[in-house]
């Protein structure tokens, strides 16, 4: 019997840098609520990056929000990104540190 492996990889691709006061031109709303639900200061230097698999087999969406020595991931592609989004994946970030 043989099992057909489908390998594939999901490469992380920076989006953008920037202060988080400055916003983000792909999300209106997105720096506001990391204000809001987080304690990320407005003036940290920010990278996003997002990995997404175009396979119909294969949902993975993933934004991650990198600063100093953190890695916040919020389970969604970065236009996606709802106020809950933020605030759920926040508070499992937290969690885990």
């Amino acid at each position: 019997m043989s099992f057909i492996q489908n390998n594939h990889n999901h490469g992380w691709k920076s989006v953008t840098k920037g202060k988080l006061g400055d916003g983000f031109s792909f999300h209106s709303k997105l720096a506001t609520w990391l204000q809001d639900y987080t304690n990320i200061p407005k003036e940290t230097e920010l990278e996003i990056l997002e990995v997404s698999c175009g396979e119909t087999s294969c949902p993975t969406e993933e934004t991650m929000i990198v600063w100093k020595d953190h890695e916040f991931r919020i389970s969604r592609k970065k236009e996606m990104i709802s106020k809950m989004d933020v605030d759920l994946s926040w508070k499992r970030f937290l969690s885990k540190t």
